[in-house]
């Protein structure tokens, strides 16, 4: 147990830097077949809950499921969910996508700590494996626009699936990889993500959603969802 919550704590320690507005929040983590998911409805003690399924010490899955659910916390899912704000199912397959992507990123982040700083002495070594796991997610087949396919135009043809299911994986998996590399390459943007699902404009277009995140951000996280307008087509 102390190892898995050394993985869970390390996740946590290079993500939420960027989620300043979150720093506090408490997570119950629990293994179970239902998993990976993060439960609508927070603990009695108010810790968001987490449903990770992970079998043996494979830190590389633990680290990407655990990211991922990670992920839809500070982006909010709560709001979306049970909250105030209407419930935008139509749209949650762009938090499926975003949050994937999240946890690709996290798994480059988490080879580079690892090497230099691993959370247990003598873990300096499986660093490689994070790496390696990203890099066999990163192969397969239907993460790869077909050629001579612009993603605008694959979006175009997805897009009333996507809205229909947002659970869609190979679909979302793709849309992830091009996401990840606006991350990588755009100042600010995780910090953008902790703004998504604060406030909706309805049953809305896709566009309308994403203008209403760009309208919660400050002002200096605002490039990166700029940037998703026009991958999307969707200004």
């Amino acid at each position: 147990m102390q190892d898995i919550e050394a993985v869970l704590q390390s996740v946590a320690d290079v993500l939420l830097p960027d989620f300043p507005r979150h720093r506090s929040i408490s997570i119950d983590v629990r293994s179970s077949a239902a998993g990976p998911r993060v439960l609508a409805i927070k603990s009695s003690e108010g810790s968001h809950q987490v449903l990770l399924n992970v079998q043996g010490a494979r830190w590389d899955q633990l680290a990407y499921q655990f990211s991922h659910e990670l992920c839809h916390i500070v982006s909010n899912y709560d709001r979306r969910e049970i909250g105030s704000v209407p419930a935008l199912r139509g749209h949650q397959w762009f938090e499926e996508t975003l949050c994937e992507a999240v946890s690709l990123m996290t798994l480059d982040r988490l080879t580079s700590k690892w090497e230099q700083s691993p959370p247990v002495a003598g873990w300096q070594d499986y660093a490689g494996a994070f790496r390696n796991y990203a890099q066999r997610l990163l192969s397969d087949p239907h993460r790869h626009l077909p050629h001579s396919s612009s993603f605008a135009a694959w979006y175009r043809e997805n897009e009333r699936a996507l809205e229909e299911d947002p659970y869609l994986r190979e679909k979302n998996e793709l849309a992830a990889v091009a996401l990840r590399e606006l991350l990588e390459n755009t100042p600010g943007s995780l910090a953008a993500i902790g703004y998504l699902n604060l406030e909706s404009s309805g049953r809305g277009s896709f566009a309308a959603y994403l203008a209403s995140w760009y309208d919660c951000c400050p002002e200096a996280h605002r490039p990166f969802v700029l940037r998703l307008m026009s991958l999307f087509n969707a200004a």
